[in-house]
């Protein structure tokens, strides 16, 4: 019994070689610049507490912005 590729096999593993070298890091982009530094100050539409900068968060929709966890009413 013989085993060969398939294209899509070929296909992967030649764009797996391609990439195995390439510098993937986002260039020009500070390593303080993520989605979270514009966040800080918004409301979060789920618990309707401020974010704070320390706070991951995401956005939801367009305009919205949402904690990735609530914190906890203390």
């Amino acid at each position: 019994m013989t085993y060969g590729y398939s294209p899509l096999q070929g296909y992967v593993a030649g764009e797996s070689k391609s990439l195995e070298n390439k510098d993937l890091t986002e260039s020009g982009q500070d390593t303080g610049d993520d989605h979270f530094a514009h966040s800080s100050g918004k409301t979060c539409q789920s618990c309707g507490r401020a974010i704070a900068a320390s706070q991951p968060a995401r956005r939801r929709g367009e305009t919205d912005w949402v904690h990735d966890v609530c914190p906890v009413a203390g």
